[in-house]
């Protein structure tokens, strides 16, 4: 690989040639580690580092090679595992993404030869070393692979899809294979490891292809290095596999061979160590079925060595027998398995193999040789020909099937379906053998786990295994036979248990026991097995047989075989047994002791028993029938008990052993045990929950679905009870586990079947009559134990369908005698409470809204009746999630509340109040009532929340209710709460800390009688001293307010409220001298209020304001606020004219308080050691002395200069500025900072102040210019000159307004230096008597800054520069440094170009000038000789050109990039105003760059500087324009956006151009949405707009740039785009609209498409990351083939690259890029913003729909295209969903509610198909009904937002005409007041009929029958104009309010209704 094929940069050449230097990095520990931490965060030099070290890595046999190797794997070992490629934001092509990836994965010295000659060698050392060096590029290619093939990481991806990682992993699975060793280079070093151990005195040589040594019989033992050796060879075998698959496959050799080294027929050799025979078993695992020769003898010269014809699966089956290590045997089970499965034979059955393989394991060891033999046998027949054996299989299924079909007295054509399936199954299965895996997808759906179960009971392995056993018990092998038969019944009984119908299996053991064998010991064991069998054959089948022996009574005694498998089969064949509580006792005893693999076997064992209990429930009785079911419910649960407890063993055990030292306990080895664990418990819970019996009976009575049977109806209900009963428990013990485990989809039947019964039962008690509940409901029972675990959907319907009940059939019968008022909840109630009250399934989505409102309704309903608290908790927290459900709730349950007057019943009471306007009205009725005031009085604080609630509600939405009923309240409430409150505010121990009674009485003061008044106002400002009064202020607030009448009265209140702030704030700053955010906050109110009343007053007592100072001066000294205050009251009070300040504190006086104060120094002064003060207190205290200085001159002193000069920064920070004009203030006042001769600023000059005090002055020395240069740090100023304030004005005037300038935007003015400062300092500095370092001065960057400051507009400014460069010329001329010739005539050269006095130069000429300066000191740079050239080949420099650009920019060096990149940095930092601009135009610079963009010159870099320098010009207005004008520049970025592929960057610069173009084109004017142009006053002249087709172009610009947007744009430029778009959009509009009144023609009206939408919304969902609206989209691209948009979703943001930026310099290596990609999360405000911007933009959108002709006229022949919507249709309803989803939880303005409600009027509803398709999507509705309720509540139906909401009804009332809502008076009536409110001029007839008509509308929106909260409204009015006086507008009272009349008239249809 070459640098160019890595896709990185060269990186620092410096550092490598350091790294190249470390010559002794592979012997030095300390050096490697310097090494490797440097490549870590370098990885850039990795490629060129090991392609020019001088280590060597050829493989040989010494020491050297391996220390570099050990070096190699340190560096490759401290690289990330996965390379940051794949983190970069921006798309990198695959194929240069691989060599990317490869260069942290793969080292450049590693390759195929490397590898090769390694191996070849015979050293075990250097053979290990490059093996493991192998395995560490395997493992690391691995994690690549896991990553990239990691779907859930890419599927979000906007840079790479999962199918471009696929491509890329099987490339880069390529690339390895070239760098790998062959496979047969690693197999021979194996195979010469063998024959070494077979024939130490051979030669040694190579062997290659398919020859195996065989095995020694007398081997040695290897040493450890030889084991550790072979380990790594099998290690990197698996590697293999794994990495590079291909190679496995594409090599032609048995992989079994290789086990012939660890295990003979004698079994595991015991010189090989587990560490061998581990990895060969991972070599089994992982290689595919077809590399090894399984079941087939081992062919070959060596296999007398092994002794006989035997198959390597029989050397398995020895080696699983006799390991001893339980991971090694284990492994070889999964091994034997895995290849008995790939055979086919097992595809279903596999699971039987642990069966067949456990009591293998468990033979005794003299019977285990013989058992062996016999199962290899058997499984090489089996295999060899499956079909007789399968066929056989499928015979005794059917025959069992047709069985059970004639037992239940069905016809067989009823089986014949899962019989005639059996046998198409059992078809597939010859297919299945010849290797075909898409058996599944052949018969589909049909083959689910329980037809499994049912089509495959047993394998094929069953018969063959009989048959050869009836061959050997009628041979002469007595002993091998009873071995076998042994082995076999034990396998088979255990088979039995595991069967869910056995009948199929008993009828095949049946018919292979027919035979009659000669009389052995076999026969007693096999007729002992034939009568357990026969147990479950029917008598129609059941045949007599040779084995069979007469039937005796089995009776329980104890065994010596104590498993609860033998115990349970005992009992179950003992009469009676069962029944036996010591039996019983037992069995339960016996299941702790069962290991974790035989616990699902025991489930369904009992399972087998329970089944067939069922089945004989009637032979049982009554009597035994019920308690075997109990026991049998019992120990299933003991069962699940058990294998949670084992699970949870296990994970204690996997995190205990984490951390122990084993060859095999290591992590993946512990994840495969918990995995095990995990899946043996899950197959015990899926056995037992999906068994038929259970699943079928459970709740089959409530259900009224009972299973075939043939009991009596007694015997039928006791089993379904104990069934039902039993089941529950076991439920109640699985759910928790099934929760735990994520497997909760088990409940789903039992779920239903509770679910559905409860229905059931529900629906009977609401229609029937009234009748007492049972004892006991078994599904009621199950509800209350399982609703945690239920799905939330079904909680919801029981809920609802238990909120719909009549009261009676919640709570239990009142007793006839009882005369108590307290009702009790029977068992329906009690199930309703605990499912409100605990049930987090019913959290409601934001789409169930429907749903949520008859919950409300149905709870609200059910209150008033049952009073239960927790039944009020609920539902206040359900309210609270959904306030606007508030005006649906009935208003007796407001009533309720008041009554019930508990704290939750009055929190409902204050929601409702709050947000109803109807239980508002309701409210104030209920205060008018007799006794109300009373209880008021007595329940003051239980009612002071919800007062104070009403009180702040009564003011607003006055036009919803008669205004007689609020102001009759008042009086109530005053006479009930007044002296309570008045009296709590003025008790002696303060008022209440709450602040809800001050809140109160500030709310009732302004209706309080005179007298009442007089008393507040004579003893509160007593109160408002206290120190806990801050929250009494709201009273005095509320009675200056109603003082406001009486100036005279006012003014003395106040003089004593400022009375008692200054003494609460004196009491404060004393008794609070270490202040918390709490009394800083309460300080801070309290002095803002003292502001205002100094303000208003204009005076102070004088002793308090002496206090005042002293105390704030002495304890908030570096308290902004105090100061501020103090600085206001200061300019107040201090006045020429004011009398006052003659009696107040001397200005002198408080001057030396503030600056002889302990703080003064430490506040302003900053020292490099301690944190910076707070720059708020240091201004303060500035503007302070500003103040005094210019009020009172006398104040100036010159010992101050030092501590100013030592607060001074010489920034342009606001500080600054203050400070340096104060000290222009003392210099005004004849103290001259000149004469002061300390020019130091900052720490400097406190430092030195600190010496002049210490030595004195014969001692210490005035600095010399270089120290003070020093001080100068070179970058700043290089930014200051860069940045230079061309505004800034040296000298302020006198009148001037704004004397602080503040930041400059882009720029952060306290990062510059103050050239008004620098340039009075630099004219002292180069004065003839100082030494002036001259050099210093140009490499401080101080003679640029000069040079700067004659760019500047003001004048004076200049001629300050002009003279600084004067005397610096002078001080130059006699300097003598090695620059000096040619610095001098760099300034001849400037002076010669200055043609006239104080001429002012462009910025672009000084930025030169200054660059060019500072580059004579760099010497050693390739521009130092160009800069020299160029200088003196002129005289002067030309004024009007940049000078040299042609020179540089046309530059035929080779350093020729270096000079561009130079002229570069001068065209992009020299552009600030016009007169650059000009310049730039003048010498035709921009055609230069706009042609050089497209050339293959210019590269990445130096295109972005190109739309760097356009941007900058774009700011300035001539520019921008002519830009566009003269140079179309917005055809050429069309140009860049359709030919290439864009960088991020340059995509963010693109945007930032055209952002920049059309706000600096469109100025101002600009017009808001909604507004029109108007013409000048007194003008007749139409408005100034900016030309359509302008317009035209950005709009097109910005479409095209619209399908380059990715995620990976930061989201300012984000912002910028929409904002962009947005705004054309709009001015469009306006434009439009403005042309059209002037009767001017416009084409276009349309300018979005609805492809362009989509592709919008496709963009904005990326960027935001929204999952919902990619699928959304992607569905509808898909089904109607938007072809462009299909694209960009399979590409996912996957760009077109063009040619030329595939190639290996089309892209470099960015130095932040790692930063990029760790960009923090996106700001949610910006998205909001871009939210707003991308609504106006889509309601801008006018959808063109195909055939609009044709739905103006309802004909037959529309109606088909009406139901089938197009693409129009469906993108429409895209736009919608998610407009409506926008506005969710984020209030729109005024403007923006109008625009989408007329977008939704004009283009949406006219439109059926659309209206029909987004009235069925529920989340539409919520969506629809929550902005509706936000934008036509009451309180927006007032003001400007009226329209709105009259168009909103408007629109709400087609939508439900749309829905098809029943017509009805009601509605006829609504409508007409609809229109009424749009057609009305009087505001308030209009809000109210608007009110009315939202209540209509919110009611039948949320699906109610009528409209009840509307005519509740009405009913509360007319209640209310009968019990107010003069709320019906009587004659005396004047005219009828709106809302009255207007109830009056509905009131009519409530009656009809």
């Amino acid at each position: 690989m070459s640098q160019q094929h890595t896709g990185v940069r060269g990186g620092n050449l410096t550092l490598l040639h350091f790294l190249l230097g470390l010559k002794t990095a592979a012997d030095d520990e300390l050096v490697a580690e310097l090494v490797v931490n440097i490549l870590r965060v370098c990885p850039d030099l990795l490629h060129r580092y090991f392609r020019e070290v001088t280590f060597s890595f050829l493989p040989r046999v010494k020491s050297t090679w391996l220390n570099n190797i050990k070096l190699l794997n340190k560096i490759y070992k401290a690289q990330p595992e996965i390379s940051r490629a794949f983190q970069t934001r921006e798309f990198i092509p695959l194929p240069r993404l691989l060599p990317m990836v490869m260069v942290t994965t793969v080292p450049l010295v590693c390759n195929k030869m490397m590898f090769t000659q390694a191996l070849n060698l015979e050293s075990i050392s250097v053979r290990h070393t490059a093996l493991a060096l192998l395995s560490i590029i395997l493992k690391r290619a691995l994690k690549t692979i896991d990553y990239c093939l990691n779907k859930a990481a890419w599927q979000d991806s906007g840079v790479y899809t999962p199918v471009m990682m696929e491509e890329f992993v099987r490339i880069f699975r390529e690339a390895l294979s070239k760098i790998l060793p062959d496979l047969n280079t690693i197999v021979w070093v194996w195979q010469s490891l063998r024959k070494q151990e077979m024939k130490p005195d051979d030669e040694k040589g190579r062997k290659r292809g398919d020859m195996a040594p065989s095995a020694s019989v007398n081997h040695q033992c290897d040493d450890a290095e030889t084991i550790l050796l072979k380990a790594a060879l099998l290690q990197a075998i698996c590697l293999y596999q794994k990495v590079a698959p291909h190679l496995i496959m594409q090599y032609n050799f048995d992989f079994s061979k290789l086990l012939k080294g660890v295990i003979s027929e004698q079994g595991l050799r015991e010189a090989v160590p587990p560490i061998l025979q581990h990895h060969i078993l991972k070599v089994a695992l992982e290689l595919p079925a077809s590399k090894f020769l399984w079941l087939k003898a081992q062919e070959g010269p060596d296999t007398e060595i092994i002794g006989g014809e035997r198959s390597v699966f029989y050397l398995l089956m020895k080696m699983f027998v006799s390991s001893s290590h339980s991971q090694l045997k284990a492994s070889t089970k999964l091994l034997i398995m895995k290849i008995l499965r790939d055979t086919g034979v097992f595809e279903y059955t596999w699971k039987e193999l642990e069966l067949w393989l456990e009591h293998l394991d468990d033979t005794m060891e003299e019977k285990k040789e013989t058992v062996i033999q016999f199962l290899e046998s058997i499984l090489l027949t089996l295999v060899a020909n499956p079909y007789s054996y399968t066929d056989r299989a499928s015979d005794f299924v059917q025959e069992a099937s047709t069985l059970q079909a004639a037992m239940t007295r069905q016809d067989t054509d009823d089986v014949s379906i899962p019989v005639s399936h059996i046998d198409d199954v059992l078809d597939m299965v010859d297919v299945l053998v010849e290797g075909s895996e898409d058996l599944d997808e052949e018969i589909g759906f049909l083959l689910n786990e329980d037809m499994v179960l049912l089509t495959f009971p047993f394998s094929a392995l069953v018969p063959a295994a009989l048959e050869a056993r009836n061959k050997l018990l009628l041979g002469a092998e007595n002993e091998a036979g009873e071995s076998i038969v042994l082995y076999l019944t034990a396998v088979l009984t255990d088979l039995l248990h595991t069967q869910r119908d056995p009948l199929a299996l008993c009828l095949l053991l049946q018919a292979y026991d027919k035979l009659e064998p000669p009389h052995s010991p076999c026969c007693a064991q096999l007729c002992c097995f034939n009568g357990y069998y026969s147990l479950w054959i029917p008598e129609q089948a059941w045949e007599a047989l040779p084995l069979q022996t007469p039937a005796n009574p089995v009776l329980w005694a104890p065994s010596s075989d104590s498993s609860f498998a033998a115990l349970l089969k005992m009992a179950y064949e003992s009469k009676g047994a069962l029944l036996d509580e010591q039996v019983q006792a037992c069995l339960r005893a016996a299941i702790p002791h069962l290991p974790m693999h035989q616990v699902p076997h025991s489930a369904r064992h009992v399972l087998l028993y329970l089944r067939s209990t069922v089945e004989n429930f009637g032979q049982l009785g009554r009597s035994a029938g019920p308690p075997c079911l109990q026991l049998f419910l019992d120990l299933l649960r003991d069962l699940v008990i058990h294998g949670e407890q084992l699970h949870a063993q296990t994970q204690q055990q996997c995190q205990a052993t984490q951390a122990e030292a084993d060859l095999f306990v290591n992590m993946e080895t512990m994840a495969s045990l918990e995995s095990a664990s995990d899946k043996l418990l899950e197959e015990l819970l899926v056995a037992i929950l999906r068994h038929p019996t259970l699943d079928s009976w459970y709740l089959a009575l409530e259900q009224q679905a009972l299973p075939s049977h043939t009991l009596s109806p007694i015997l039928v209900k006791l089993l379904a009870a104990h069934l039902s009963a039993g089941v529950l428990q076991l439920l109640i013990v699985s759910a928790p586990i099934l929760q735990n485990t994520g497997q909760l989809g088990l409940l789903a039947r039992y779920s239903e079947a509770i679910t559905q019964s409860i229905l059931k039962e529900l629906r009977a008690r609401k229609m029937g009559p009234a009748t007492s509940l049972p004892k006991t409901l078994p599904q009621l029972e199950a509800l209350q134990a399982l609703h945690p675990y239920i799905e939330g959907s079904q909680l919801r319907e029981v809920t609802l369908a238990l909120l719909s009940l009549p009261e009676a059939c919640l709570v239990t019968p009142r007793p006839t005698k009882s005369s108590g008022k307290e009702r009790h909840l029977n068992a329906l109630g009690q199930t309703l409470v605990q499912l409100l009250t605990s049930s987090p399934e019913l959290q409601l989505q934001s789409s169930e809204l429907l749903w949520s409102s008859e919950y409300i309704k149905g709870l609200g309903a059910l209150l008033p009746s049952l009073a239960i608290e927790e039944l009020e908790a609920v539902f206040l927290h359900t309210l609270q999630r959904d306030l606007l459900l508030a005006p649906v709730v009935r208003v007796d349950l407001l009533d309720h509340c008041l009554a019930r007057q508990t704290q939750a019943a009055l929190l409902i009471a204050a929601l409702l109040l709050q947000h109803s306007c109807t239980h508002l009205l309701r409210f104030e009725l209920w205060c008018l009532q007799e006794g109300s005031g009373l209880r008021l009085q007595e329940g003051l604080d239980d009612f002071l929340p919800l007062i104070h609630i009403y009180l702040q509600c009564r003011t607003r939405e006055q036009f919803t209710r008669p205004a007689e009923a609020s102001s009759a309240v008042i009086p109530v409430l005053r006479k009930a709460l007044w002296r309570q409150l008045q009296d709590r505010l003025l008790h002696a121990n303060g008022p209440p800390e709450s602040g809800l009674h001050q809140e109160i009485l500030s709310q009732l003061v302004p209706f309080a009688r005179d007298k009442d008044l007089s008393v507040l106002v004579d003893r509160l400002p007593s109160v408002l001293q206290m120190p806990s009064s801050p929250k009494s202020w709201i009273v005095a607030d509320a009675i200056s307010t109603v003082l406001e009448e009486s100036a005279e009265e006012l003014r003395a209140w106040r003089k004593m409220l400022q009375e008692s702030c200054m003494k609460w704030l004196i009491m404060s700053f004393t008794g609070n001298q270490q202040t918390d955010n709490k009394t800083q906050a309460q300080e801070k109110q309290m002095l803002l209020r003292l502001n205002e009343l100094l303000r208003s007053l204009n005076e102070v007592d004088p002793g308090d304001w002496q206090k005042f100072v002293k105390t704030g001066l002495k304890f908030r000294y570096q308290d902004h606020t105090f100061l501020k205050t103090l600085h206001a009251a200061i300019q107040l009070l201090y006045c020429q004219d004011s009398s006052l300040c003659m009696k107040l504190v001397p200005l002198p006086v408080l001057h030396m308080m503030l600056t002889q104060h302990s703080l003064f120094l430490p506040t302003l002064l900053k020292s490099e050691e301690e944190e910076n003060p707070d720059s708020q207190v240091k201004e303060a205290l500035v503007d302070i002395m500003s103040t005094v200085v210019e009020m009172c001159p006398s104040v100036c002193e010159s010992n101050h200069f030092a501590v100013f000069l030592g607060a001074y920064g010489a920034s342009l920070s606001i500080l600054d500025q203050k400070i340096l004009l104060l000290l222009r203030a003392y210099e005004k006042n004849h103290l001259s900072l000149v004469n002061f001769r300390v020019l130091l600023w900052g720490p400097a000059a406190v430092e030195h102040h600190k010496t002049c005090q210490s030595l004195g002055k014969s001692l210490w020395r005035q600095p010399s210019v270089g120290d003070i240069l020093r001080l100068l740090d070179r970058d700043r100023m290089l930014k200051t000159i860069l940045h230079f304030p061309q505004n800034r004005r040296l000298l302020l005037p006198e009148d001037a307004q704004e004397r602080i300038i503040k930041d400059g935007g882009a720029v952060d003015y306290s990062d510059l230096y103050d050239p008004c400062f620098l340039l009075h300092l630099f004219s002292e500095l180069t004065w003839p008597e100082f030494v002036m370092d001259c050099r210093k001065f140009l490499d401080s960057n101080a003679l640029g800054l000069t040079i700067t400051a004659l760019s500047s507009y003001d004048p004076k400014m200049r001629a300050a520069a002009y003279y600084v460069l004067a005397a610096y010329y002078s001080q130059l001329e006699g300097a003598r440094f090695r620059e000096q010739c040619q610095l001098l005539y760099l300034l001849d050269m400037v002076r010669n170009g200055i043609r006239t006095q104080n001429m002012r130069l462009t910025f672009s000429l000084t930025l030169f000038i200054a660059k060019a300066a500072v580059q004579i000191l760099k010497p050693e740079e390739h521009m130092y000789l160009k800069i020299n050239k160029f200088l003196l080949s002129h005289q002067s420099l030309n004024m009007n050109k940049v000078p040299g650009f042609y020179q540089f920019f046309y530059s035929s060096d080779f350093e020729q990039k270096t000079e561009r990149e130079w002229v570069f940095g001068i065209l992009r930092q020299g552009i600030r105003d016009k007169h650059c601009y000009e310049l730039y135009v003048r010498q035709g610079i921009f055609h230069v760059i706009l042609s050089f963009f497209n050339s293959p010159l210019c590269d990445e870099m130096a295109q972005n500087w190109i739309l760097e320098i356009l941007q900058n010009a774009a700011q300035v207005t001539k520019s921008a324009y002519e830009l566009l004008r003269d140079y179309s520049l917005l055809t050429w970025i069309v140009h860049i956006l359709e030919s290439k592929f864009l960088e991020t960057p340059m995509l963010s610069n693109i945007i930032s151009l055209v952002h920049t173009l059309w706000v600096t084109n469109l100025g101002d004017k600009g017009v808001e949405v909604g507004s029109q142009f108007q013409c000048k006053p007194g003008s007749q002249d139409p408005p100034k707009l900016l030309a359509l087709h302008i317009v035209n172009e950005f709009l097109y610009v910005l479409l095209v740039l619209m399908r380059h947007l990715r995620p990976t744009l930061d989201m300012a430029q984000v912002t910028s785009f929409f904002g962009a778009l947005h705004s054309v959009l709009k001015y469009r509009a306006a434009i439009t609209q403005a042309f059209r009144e002037m009767n001017r023609f416009t084409m276009n009206k349309e300018v979005l498409s609805t492809k362009d939408v989509l592709v919008l919304l496709y963009k904005w969902s990326l960027i935001e990351g929204d999952i919902k609206l990619q699928d959304d989209l992607k569905a509808t691209v898909e089904k109607y083939e938007v072809k462009e948009l299909m694209k960009m979703i399979k590409d996912k943001n996957k760009p077109v690259v063009p040619t030329r930026a595939r190639g290996p310099w089309s892209r470099k290596g960015r130095p932040r890029e790692a930063e990029e990609m760790a960009a923090p999360k996106l700001k949610a405000s910006s998205l909001q913003t871009c939210r707003g911007f991308l609504r106006s933009t889509l309601t801008q959108w006018g959808p063109v729909f195909p055939h609009s002709e044709l739905r103006q006229e309802p004909t037959d022949q529309a109606l088909p295209e009406r139901d089938a919507p197009g693409p129009v249709e469906a993108a429409v309803a895209l736009v919608v969903r998610w407009l409506l989803a926008s506005v969710t939880g984020h209030p729109l303005s005024e403007t923006e509610a109008t625009g989408l409600l007329s977008w939704l009027h004009t283009h949406i509803l006219p439109h059926p198909v659309v209206v029909a398709d987004l009235l069925r999507d529920s989340g539409v509705r919520s969506g629809l009904f929550k902005l509706y309720s936000q934008l036509c509540g009451a309180e927006g139906l007032m003001g400007p937002t009226l329209s709105t909401a009259c168009l909103f009804n408007t629109v709400m009332l087609q939508l439900l005409e749309a829905q098809g809502a029943v017509e009805s008076p009601a509605r006829l009536a609504v409508k007409a007041l609809c229109h009424a409110a749009l057609q009305e001029e009087d505001e308030a007839t209009r809000a109210a009929a608007a009110f009315l008509t939202s209540l209509y509308i919110q009611d039948i929106w949320l699906g109610a029958p009528r409209p009840d909260t509307l005519f509740t409204h009405t009913q509360l009015i007319q209640e209310t104009t009968e019990e107010v006086p003069g709320a019906d507008g009587g004659r005396s009272q004047g005219p009828e309010e709106a809302i009255v009349m207007l109830s009056r008239d509905l009131a009519i249809y409530a009656l009809d209704a």
